[in-house]
């Protein structure tokens, strides 16, 4: 009986881990995140204030989709962190990141989380690849530097009422973040340092 009982216990649990999935993110969707991970990027707005992002490295993990599931599906997440403003307060935040990479069922999701000194972007955060993909490419010029591959994410009008509601910000497919929009306040990269 216990043999018997072993070998029921020993095919469930060989199903059950063969029905997991592992979800990984393609080669090519790395190249979302225009970065190495290590630069210092320096903002200026236009009423004359500075900002600095610290870009700290990347993390790459997988992570179980269902926490209370016996054999969860594992999606692999690939994390630009830095060293961002608190967007209420004189200080720096660590342990944030400014763009996330989740590898799931329906292909590559990409999450924003775009925070400057009184500035946060309250908007929709997380595109699938295909949204993201479908967002036309506009031109800006920041300091007669011309960037023709932008992509400006519009806020959705979430907290609008709130002090450092960002209306838009933009992301450059080559170069990353350039900045960002508030109702009266205009930030700007000025200057990427790269180590």
């Amino acid at each position: 009986m216990k043999n018997k009982l072993l070998i029921l216990i020993t095919i469930i649990t060989i199903l059950g881990i063969s029905s997991c999935s592992n979800y990984k993110i393609e080669k090519s969707d790395f190249s979302l995140i225009p970065y190495n991970g290590e630069e210092t990027l320096v903002f200026k707005s236009t009423e004359n204030k500075f900002d600095t992002i610290f870009l700290n490295g990347f993390d790459k993990y997988s992570a179980g989709s269902d926490p209370l599931a016996i054999f969860p599906d594992k999606h692999e997440i690939y994390r630009l962190n830095c060293t961002v403003s608190d967007p209420n307060y004189d200080r720096y935040l660590d342990g944030k990141s400014i763009i996330e990479l989740s590898a799931g069922q329906g292909g590559t999701t990409i999450w924003f989380d775009i925070v400057m000194k009184e500035s946060w972007f309250y908007g929709k955060s997380i595109y699938s690849k295909t949204e993201f993909d479908s967002i036309p490419l506009s031109k800006i010029t920041i300091d007669k530097k011309v960037y023709d591959d932008v992509k400006i994410f519009e806020s959705d009008g979430s907290y609008e009422q709130r002090d450092n509601y960002a209306e838009r910000f933009y992301w450059s497919v080559s170069e990353g973040f350039l900045g960002l929009d508030k109702r009266n306040e205009k930030w700007r990269l000025i200057k990427k340092y790269v180590p």
